[in-house]
């Protein structure tokens, strides 16, 4: 039971301290129209906002699309067709007869691209998202244009070691991750802000997502031939995979840029999401091969 406490704590916090007199189009996704399509041997559930080129967002460990900022997925949509989705068997994506990894969820997310048409797209990863969205720049490049990796990192070992101690941690250690010290006495709203979900996700899931970050064998050996451009986002108060981790990714993607908020923890975007969209609008709007121009 200690090994699915996370989901549950996290998920205590996210449905239970939001302001009830709030209209969900305030902070919350789940207004927004719902689809469903068939990628390989899964039915993938999506959503779509904005207008423009498309930017594919690949959710973290133990999360659904619903807890995406709405403010940070607005902004993003001002410039772009923002593609949000649940993971394999999260949320209302299908269970899949393959098992979950690192290497299939970024099969599905570019066989998402595929079948809704888009030959390729801008990739934000957040945390395990980053992940994700690495093996899929690596084994999908025709597929990618720009990578966003927030909060994540190319090597294994951290992240096997936070993800077995993140399965043993409890309620209060989790609560306490998410702002960083003195956050809420500035913002005592900044709890019933955080976006809920539809639905809590299935316990053996999480585990099974967190049986394939413990396995995943890192990627900070391939990144040398990355030739994407990619920015960095990191907190400087991530307890989660913290600061030198991004700059270790920075190092090795050439011309990859790397921002660091201070006083940001691993959940960023629920600190100042619409900075963040704004930042990332940026990077996406430069074009960084001056012959191009």
């Amino acid at each position: 039971m200690r090994r699915i406490l996370l989901i549950f704590a996290l998920f205590a916090l996210l449905s239970g301290c939001v302001q009830k007199n709030l209209p969900d189009s305030a902070h919350y996704l789940t207004p927004l129209p719902k689809s469903q399509v068939q990628v390989d041997d899964v039915q993938l559930a999506y959503r779509t906002f904005g207008e423009g080129p498309p930017l594919l967002m690949i959710m973290g460990y133990a999360g659904t699309m619903d807890i995406w900022d709405a403010q940070l997925i607005r902004e993003l949509g001002k410039e772009h067709t923002v593609i949000i989705f649940d993971n394999r068997s999260m949320g209302g994506s299908s269970n899949g007869t393959e098992k979950i990894s690192i290497k299939r969820m970024a099969d599905d997310s570019a066989g998402l691209l595929r079948e809704l048409g888009y030959p390729h797209a801008d990739v934000f990863g957040w945390s395990m998202g980053g992940l994700i969205a690495q093996e899929m720049a690596l084994h999908y490049p025709e597929k990618v244009n720009k990578l966003v990796l927030m909060g994540t990192s190319c090597a294994a070992q951290p992240v096997e070691y936070i993800t077995r101690k993140l399965l043993k941690m409890d309620m209060k250690e989790i609560a306490a991750m998410i702002f960083p010290p003195g956050w809420l006495e500035k913002y005592p709203d900044a709890l019933e802000k955080l976006p809920r979900p539809a639905r809590v996700p299935d316990p053996a899931i999480v585990q099974a997502q967190a049986d394939a970050m413990i396995v995943w064998p890192g990627s900070c050996s391939r990144l040398s031939g990355l030739d994407k451009s990619t920015l960095v986002i990191t907190g400087e108060d991530d307890e989660i995979l913290p600061e030198p981790l991004s700059i270790e990714i920075t190092e090795l993607v050439q011309g990859s840029w790397l921002v660091r908020y201070n006083n940001a923890t691993h959940w960023l975007m629920y600190q100042d999401p619409i900075g963040l969209g704004k930042t990332v609008n940026n990077f996406l709007a430069v074009e960084q091969d001056l012959f191009s121009n």
